[in-house]
């Protein structure tokens, strides 16, 4: 060989260079090969990127309940402040409400009412099954009465 010997890089004479031959069954085994590979990466890619966009999704859902919590923060702080009670007592000496030392009780008569009276309620429109009930109802309500002014009693001389 001399040393002015020029190489062909001309497709016909690359292609007769290669020291292997592909048949078609190892092109086709190739190309499978290939569209397994490919297959595989482009599921893999749509799932991170799902699981990318759900994760920016849970941090925007995140944020917003923060600014919600901060939200309900600051407005259980301003009904805190309208429901001070110098506050109350000022607006209502601004609407002209006083307090009072002048308390009146004013007596009830005929209280609590019976059955029979309930029987001539409305002059006898009530039967007697409607008059019992009535008593009844009336009765329960006064017990619930008594036990809340038992524990109010008991609760203010503790």
């Amino acid at each position: 060989m001399s040393i002015h010997t020029m190489l062909s890089l001309r497709p016909e004479h690359v292609i007769r260079q290669l020291p292997w031959q592909l048949d078609n069954k190892t092109a086709l085994g190739f190309l499978l090969i290939l569209a397994t590979f490919s297959l595989v990466g482009w599921l893999y890619l749509t799932q991170a990127s799902s699981v990318t966009t759900t994760s920016y999704r849970i941090d925007e859902l995140r944020m917003e309940l923060d600014q919600i919590q901060n939200q309900n923060a600051a407005i259980t702080l301003e009904i805190a402040r309208l429901e001070a009670l110098p506050r109350i007592e000022n607006r209502a000496r601004e609407l002209g409400f006083e307090p009072t030392t002048n308390v009146r009780y004013l007596p009830v008569t005929n209280y609590p009412i019976s059955t029979e009276k309930a029987l001539t309620y409305q002059g006898g429109a009530l039967t007697q099954s409607e008059a019992e009930t009535y008593a009844t109802v009336y009765e329960q309500s006064s017990w619930w009465i008594k036990t809340l002014d038992s524990l109010t009693a008991w609760l203010i001389n503790e």
